[in-house]
């Protein structure tokens, strides 16, 4: 009998072209897995799943969408993340009446790459641009949630991809900026990244939601190595963006102050310059992985990122 990690990865395997209109048969295992089919409370909802091009990547994109939506809402995944993970964000936007929008960054998730591998950030940068003009048909405002590398993709697309009034509001989730030990990790990087191309993956405890951290090791569409050249690629990512002119783009960063995975003390007032419009709210008690924290600091987190796209 074929378990869920194979049935996934073959699933991966077999999208078809976004917006072909194919129905996948074998998708029902993964909506159910991961409780992305939102049908039965959304009676009208039309749900899109299918690959896009994007440089050499075929990224797995989806679509939620509902008659009469007042904004599309983009949602753009953590490291070593995936859509699958990010369901209550999804059921987020369409009780707010709006489309949802989410797509697996390379390497992640149902779409293709090497593992959580990644050369050069401007490839988070180029899927933004690609799954924007995938979906230009949406009607907007459009709004993006961005959780930690998300964040640090969508930063980099603002500040790089000509492009700042593609988003009408941008709320960054504990974004990426310094991880926590960045020296020490940095410094094994030099020492090893001619040796190995992985090293073993420790599972952070980066929520205080029990339920999430019994289940992340067990997700068939994780991996439990990191990347040597990814750390290269956020260390080159890094100087670039701490080199560019702070860019006027308002948005709204959401930072728990009991994060062990981003360095957040360091990167708050580095996110201030670069990000002079940026409005910085703490979420006491927080951890890191906010999209799936505690059951409080999902509501306090919700309810902030509401009143901010009402505004």
């Amino acid at each position: 009998m074929t378990g869920p990690t194979e049935a996934f990865h073959a699933l991966a395997g077999h999208l078809p072209a976004f917006g072909t209109g194919q129905q996948l048969p074998e998708a029902t295992a993964y909506f159910d897995y991961y409780g992305l089919d939102f049908s039965p409370e959304f009676t009208d909802l039309h749900h899109r799943l299918g690959y896009i091009q994007s440089g050499d990547h075929h990224l797995a994109l989806q679509t939620w969408e509902q008659p009469g939506a007042a904004s599309t809402i983009y949602l753009v995944h953590g490291y070593f993340d995936h859509v699958g993970l990010y369901s209550r964000l999804v059921h987020f936007g369409l009780v707010r009446g709006s489309n949802v929008v989410a797509f697996d960054l390379p390497g992640h998730g149902l779409s293709t790459g090497p593992r959580a591998e990644i050369d050069d950030f401007a490839e988070y940068r180029q899927a933004i641009i690609d799954v924007l003009a995938a979906t230009a048909e949406l009607p907007g405002p459009r709004q993006v949630i961005a959780q930690s590398t998300g964040g640090a993709a969508i930063m980099d697309f603002l500040q790089c991809a000509g492009q700042p009034a593609a988003f009408d509001a941008v709320v960054l989730l504990a974004p990426l900026v310094w991880p926590h030990g960045w020296r020490r990790i940095l410094l094994t990087y030099r020492l090893l990244h001619r040796f190995f191309d992985a090293v073993p993956r420790k599972f952070a405890e980066n929520s205080q939601d029990p339920e999430f951290l019994e289940f992340l090791p067990t997700d068939p569409l994780q991996h439990d190595q990191i990347p040597v050249c990814w750390v290269g690629a956020l260390n080159d990512w890094l100087a670039a963006f701490l080199a560019r002119p702070p860019c006027a783009t308002p948005l709204l960063i959401l930072q728990g102050d009991n994060d062990g995975t981003v360095d957040w003390r360091r990167n708050l007032p580095v996110l201030e310059k670069q990000f002079p419009a940026a409005r910085i709210e703490m979420l006491p008690t927080g951890m890191h992985h906010l999209v799936n924290e505690s059951a409080a600091v999902r509501e306090d987190m919700l309810g902030r990122i509401a009143r901010y796209l009402d505004a």
